[in-house]
């Protein structure tokens, strides 16, 4: 049985600093695995677009109820109470949608039909998935690349659990099943032969001492078991490489190891991960949410890899069409994942890093570009190559000795390939050759249409293109003189820094330009993919993370009012759908929001930067107020603002209410903000600890007074808004001191120009 969070009394000499602190030491039992399932639709609005997937962390298969059978992404939502089976899963977004799957329903009928169960008193735990099915008992308990099922049939009755595919092959031979599935969505080579899968009966019949006998049809097989068999326990195991590596996953990963050992050695392990960050939070509501976001930022990368014969690592290529030693991760989109996820990854798991890493580098090996959205290849999504910002990053942190286990040297190579190479097909930076020549991508989409000057070609989405190129530039920089490539560092820092090319100096803005070096106009900042992806101008007003100091001298000292005035623009209208034409889910959302978060759209990634730049550059009365403000309303146990994309979400929301961020890849600073928890300790490398202490924290004191920092072993200095990565990763704890009201200023602010809040 989960323990209940338990409330943490502490002395009364502390009571004005805390006055309760709400712990636990079962995080596993905290997550709400419902959460963000509630969309209905592509057209709908989002609060999380997710699955409640039973899985390792960063597990090989995700296991989720099917509820619908409507065909399409959306084959679980949280309000029916339709039951048809138990779905073996790839897919990391709806957007991008399945693969490798197949559907595993209980039955007493001759056929699998629809059942119902009731979701508010099924078992949703990331080890265990347990539902009531009428006259039925189904659990699930998963491993990485196997699970356990185990039903419990009505005592008079026959009892069937069959296997569904939707195209490959299955077969079946005394009480085992197995075939492969062939069902994806892109990403695969053309005569890909699919996962492979195996479901064999475990249980003996108590009836014939036999176990179940399996059937098989074109597309499904089913296990039966005679009357009186009582509870049924049956094995799966995939592979992508082959049947009997399948059989090997299982015997691997399962063994003779029972039901409830298989869901005890999963609890234990989600246990293990989860306690990397122990925090005492504010109440009961903000521990789940905590510890929710936190399991979310596990799940993706998804690895790929499997252990042979041998014991050694291999995987199947998408790319080559091959079996090749080594790890593999896939199913992560760069564009969403490079704010966060692996920023978090670098803190409370760098040996996990190394591995996800290893698995970004081999797939560069074999695809001969780095791929910045594979499920489980390359997928034609999204702008930028905001992997090269990921692998930097690692590179750095690898020279600092913090993360280890990939080959710097190929690592290096992909992201400077990106940075030199004009992109082939879905790989790479398009618009490249213009981006080094003129300092931007031209724009070839704006609405209304409007033809180029010059008849040159450009690209729709230019700015955040080319804003995405600034920012990998400049973290491929620092990775290039850490490296000792000087000559590359001195290249791409220039290139960096160009982002004035698409500033126009009379709107305060960042703008498409045409290939002749013309803003187009006329220019609506609301309205949407006008050289935007996902957004429109207010959500790129800000887009340059990795030089604050620079964006100040842009806005001549007025970019804290100006981020204030983003902000505060509650009224009228949230955005025009310009060049998309129509109303899009992320546009509803951002809606939604507007009367508490202005034009801050934080249901969607283009603007999670934006408070943590308002911190770096000083708005720290903004910032705090904000950040605090979307951490408590933003998250909840029921979801997200929008969708939460792969753990980017998530991740976000643990970087922020532990107080601590990365806005630029390389470099060894993290900015501080205003922590939501009341105290944390983080696991770290080499038996070290970084703990997160408050003093006075309260929901309603959110602004920072001042912040120490005492490195272990040493003696405490202040602090202002940033510490270096180096210095935290060493252990220490890093104490605030909040109250209810902005820090008096130190010194007079600067007289800014009058803000123009052009809409």
């Amino acid at each position: 049985m989960a323990l209940r969070p338990f409330v943490l009394f502490l002395p009364l000499g502390l009571w004005s600093e805390w006055a309760a602190a709400v712990a636990t030491e079962h995080p596993e039992d905290l997550v709400e695995l419902l959460a963000g399932t509630d969309t209905h639709n592509g057209s709908s609005p989002s609060n999380g677009n997710v699955l409640p997937m039973a899985k390792r962390p960063h597990g090989f298969n995700d296991w989720a109820p099917q509820t619908n059978l409507e065909g399409n992404a959306w084959w679980f939502r949280r309000a029916e109470s339709t039951f048809f089976g138990i779905r073996c899963t790839h897919q990391p977004s709806p957007w991008i949608g399945d693969y490798g799957h197949f559907l595993v329903q209980p039955h007493i009928a001759d056929a699998p039909q629809e059942l119902k169960y009731t979701p508010g008193t099924s078992t949703f735990r990331p080890y265990l998935f347990k539902a009531d099915l009428q006259d039925m008992t189904m659990e699930l308990a998963p491993t990485s690349h196997a699970a356990l099922v185990r039903v419990t049939f009505p005592e008079s009755v026959t009892g069937r659990l069959s296997l569904t595919i939707g195209s490959g092959s299955v077969e079946a031979t005394g009480g085992t099943i197995s075939g492969h599935t062939t069902q994806n969505n892109g990403g695969v080579p053309a005569d890909w032969r699919g996962m492979f899968f195996v479901m064999k009966a475990i249980t003996p019949s108590i009836a014939s001492g036999s176990v179940g006998v399996a059937i098989a049809k074109k597309t499904s097989a089913t296990l039966q078991f005679p009357s009186g068999s009582g509870p049924v326990v049956v094995a799966l195991a995939t592979s992508f490489i082959s049947r009997e590596q399948a059989e090997l996953n299982l015997r691997q990963e399962v063994g003779s190891l029972s039901f409830d050992q298989v869901v005890n050695q999963g609890r234990a392990e989600w246990k293990a991960r989860l306690r990397h960050v122990e925090v005492e939070a504010l109440d009961d509501s903000q521990l789940r949410v905590f510890y929710t976001n936190l399991w979310r930022s596990m799940l993706f990368p998804r690895f790929l890899q499997e252990v042979n014969e041998k014991g050694r690592e291999v995987h199947f290529s998408p790319y080559r069409n091959e079996v090749l030693p080594g790890k593999l991760v896939a199913d992560s989109g760069f564009w969403d994942a490079y704010r966060t996820v692996y920023t978090l990854q670098s803190i409370v798991s760098p040996d996990n890093l190394g591995g996800l890493i290893d698995g970004w580098v081999n797939a560069f090996n074999e695809a001969g570009w780095l791929p910045q959205w594979p499920s489980p290849g390359q997928r034609r999504s999204m702008t930028g190559s905001m992997g090269d910002f990921v692998l930097g990053d690692a590179i750095a942190k690898s020279t600092w000795g913090f993360v280890s286990g990939f080959n710097v040297t190929n690592a290096y190579e992909a992201i400077r390939k990106d940075a030199f190479i004009e992109g082939e097909g879905s790989y790479g930076r398009v618009g490249l050759r213009d981006y080094i020549q003129k300092g931007y991508v031209p724009e070839s989409d704006f609405k209304p249409s409007h033809s180029l000057s010059d008849g040159a070609q450009g690209f729709p989405e230019s700015v955040t293109r080319t804003q995405n190129y600034y920012i990998a530039d400049a973290v491929v920089a620092r990775a290039a003189k850490l490296l000792g490539r000087a000559d590359d560092h001195d290249a791409l820092l220039a290139r960096s820094k160009r982002y004035g090319v698409l500033f126009n100096n009379e709107t305060l803005f960042f703008q498409p330009k045409s290939a002749s070096g013309h803003f187009y106009a006329p220019f609506d900042p609301l309205a949407w993919r006008n050289g935007f992806t996902e957004s429109g101008g207010w959500q790129y007003r800000f887009y340059v993370p990795h030089d604050v100091e620079g964006l100040k001298a842009l806005y001549r000292g007025s970019l804290c009012d100006r981020i204030k005035a983003m902000l505060t623009h509650t009224s009228g209208p949230a955005f025009h759908v310009g060049g998309y034409g129509n109303v899009i889910h992320e546009m509803m959302e951002a809606a939604a929001i507007q009367p508490n978060f202005g034009l801050y759209a934080h249901s969607n990634q283009p603007v999670h930067h934006i408070l943590w730049v308002a911190k770096r550059a000083g708005c720290s009365d903004i910032a705090d107020q904000y950040l605090r403000k979307a951490t408590s309303e933003l998250y909840t146990a029921r979801g997200w603002a929008g969708d939460e994309d792969n753990g980017e979400m998530a991740s976000w929301y643990i970087l922020s209410a532990l107080g601590i961020y990365s806005l630029e890849g390389g470099k060894d600073e993290m900015v501080l903000g205003s922590p939501a928890v009341v105290s944390a300790t983080v696991h770290l490398p080499r038996g070290r600890t970084l703990k997160v202490t408050t003093k006075n924290q309260t929901e309603g004191n959110v602004y920072v007074q001042s912040v120490m920092w005492t490195p272990s072993g040493r003696v405490s200095r202040p602090v202002t808004d940033v510490l270096r990565y180096t210095e935290l990763m060493g252990g220490g704890t890093l104490t605030f001191t909040m109250a209810g009201a902005p820090k008096p200023p130190s010194v007079p602010r600067s007289t800014a120009d009058p803000v123009r809040v052009f809409v």
